[in-house]
């Protein structure tokens, strides 16, 4: 087994395990939280998580353009190079958090803009923002020594701190509400819980490459240097509209329709986003290697792993998409109860939104191994204009579910057929029709096989907890053997087949 492959599978292993570990833990978090403080709570967790993600585009998306200058001196082992990237990192990172904490500040005073009819009894919301406004930007001053143990795929070894850090900090929160339940505390904690995982990430990086305490740096070369300023350039719109579709969300709920809804939604974002974090672990813990790959092979066996992994992509998209539809609303019911149930069209919506997203994974992985942000730079953009002009007479007509529209609708509209087509044209030197049709087909399929599941789902009506019993087994069930069915004879499936052999026999080396 190569080193790529045996590095990708350890941080794969290590990454799902910590999550399910997490996940369960977050889930008891939340239902402490909802039972001793009152569901605006919720909806200031979101709409504080949106306006810091406002906030993060000071970084302009350094992090990624350096974070692909280190796979080659990582791969060469230059330590030199190392040296003055980490260095740069370093200076550029300290002054993002500073712009951070700045601009927050000056932020504060406007919040209350951003809630519609904000209840009297929320006090002290300027403490809460700057709690959330400390614990974002005091992770700039260590983040850059975590990207380094990434880049050089021991992901794994960030992934054991953040697990520790992750379980603590729940626990410890858990016990802080139902001691004090005090918002306040909550907070607090987090902000002591980030601080602890970067210093120990920080002191990790440290002996893991001694180099970093060297400040005996050579001037980083010219030409990586203007490399690293043309991407950071491309990667200011990537990032603007990036922000404006993905972090607007809440802000728009919480504007036009109500605190209390960003809460209810929250809830359902919850879960999306921890499947999402679980098929996002997936493909972070291959995008080192990947991008290890793009450095030093051939485009002919790139784009064979491209296909190969858009179907990798497609198939674990499609399960979870069918799952959620089928599986959200019984378990909401069963978790929180009927009254924090949102409408079925708005979680048909959601499912959408979640799918359209996920299938840009493949593309974007690639994207980011091989560096190509410059030529799409003005796409996201594009993107940003079009959801916030659809999302906002949306969400004012259908509530949640026009807001979540008007992101489908940018979706479609700009970045999923922009993409691969600058892909295609600028790295593989083709045509992109053929990827266009692949996610075609897979739409198609992730369509009927939803369809024949809801309909054997919905026939499933029990006790709650029998009920979504039942359904996981139909989710389990019904997705995966229509799609061996369907797709038996694809060369990617022979190649996700015998790829699933040699990982489990290759598992007991770890």
């Amino acid at each position: 087994m190569s080193f790529r492959t045996r590095n990708s599978i350890k941080n794969i292993v290590f990454s799902e395990i910590s999550y399910v570990v997490i996940l369960l833990l977050q889930f008891m978090n939340r239902s402490v939280f909802i039972h001793f403080l009152p569901e605006e709570y919720l909806g200031l967790n979101g709409l504080f998580s949106n306006v810091l993600s406002f906030l993060s585009l000071a970084e302009l998306g350094v992090g990624s353009a350096i974070n692909f200058a280190l796979y080659k001196p990582l791969k060469e082992g230059d330590v030199e190079a190392l040296k003055s990237l980490m260095s740069l990192y370093r200076h550029l990172y300290k002054a993002v958090g500073v712009i951070v904490f700045i601009l927050g500040s000056i932020l504060m005073p406007f919040l209350p803009l951003l809630i519609k009819d904000l209840n009297s009894d929320i006090k002290y919301i300027y403490l809460y923002f700057m709690l959330y406004l400390f614990n974002s930007g005091i992770s700039y001053f260590y983040t850059y020594k975590r990207s380094l143990i990434i880049c050089d795929q021991k992901e794994y070894i960030s992934t054991v701190a953040t697990t520790i850090s992750s379980i603590v900090l729940k626990v410890m929160q858990i016990a802080v509400l139902i001691v004090f339940e005090s918002y306040a505390a909550y907070l607090s904690v987090m902000v002591a819980a980030t601080i602890a995982e970067n210093l120990i990430i920080s002191a990790v990086a440290d002996k893991m490459y001694p180099y970093l305490k060297d400040k005996n740096n050579k001037e980083l070369d010219p030409k990586v240097l203007r490399e690293i300023k043309k991407n950071v350039f491309a990667l200011i719109f990537h990032r603007t509209g990036e922000i404006i579709v993905y972090a607007t969300d809440n802000i728009i709920i919480s504007k036009f329709i109500g605190l209390v809804s960003v809460g209810l939604y929250s809830n359902y974002t919850l879960i999306i986003q921890a499947v999402k974090t679980v098929t996002n672990r997936f493909f972070n813990a291959i995008t080192a290697s990947l991008g290890n790959l793009v450095a030093f092979d051939d485009k002919e066996y790139v784009e064979k792993m491209l296909y190969n992994i858009l179907f990798i992509n497609a198939w674990i998209f499609s399960f979870c998409s069918i799952s959620l539809l089928c599986l959200l609303q019984p378990f909401i019911k069963l978790w929180l109860g009927e009254k924090f149930l949102l409408s079925d069209s708005t979680v048909v919506i959601i499912v959408i939104n979640f799918y359209l997203t996920g299938m840009r994974s493949t593309v974007l992985m690639f994207r980011n191994a091989t560096g190509i942000f410059w030529y799409d730079r003005y796409k996201p953009i594009a993107e940003g204009a079009i959801n916030l002009i659809m999302s906002v007479p949306l969400a004012l007509r259908y509530g949640i579910a026009g807001t979540l529209s008007g992101t489908i609708i940018s979706t479609l509209s700009v970045p999923f057929w922009v993409e691969p087509y600058i892909l295609f044209k600028y790295y593989f030197n083709k045509k992109f029709y053929g990827f266009m049709l692949r996610q075609l087909k897979y739409l198609i399929m992730t369509i009927g096989i939803s369809a024949l599941t809801y309909l054997l789902c919905i026939t499933a009506r029990f006790s709650p907890l029998m009920t979504l019993t039942a359904r996981i087994m139909l989710c389990v069930f019904v997705p995966n053997v229509c799609m061996s069915i369907i797709f038996r004879k694809d060369d990617s499936y022979v190649y996700f087949k015998s790829s699933i052999a040699r990982i489990f026999m290759k598992l007991r080396d770890f």
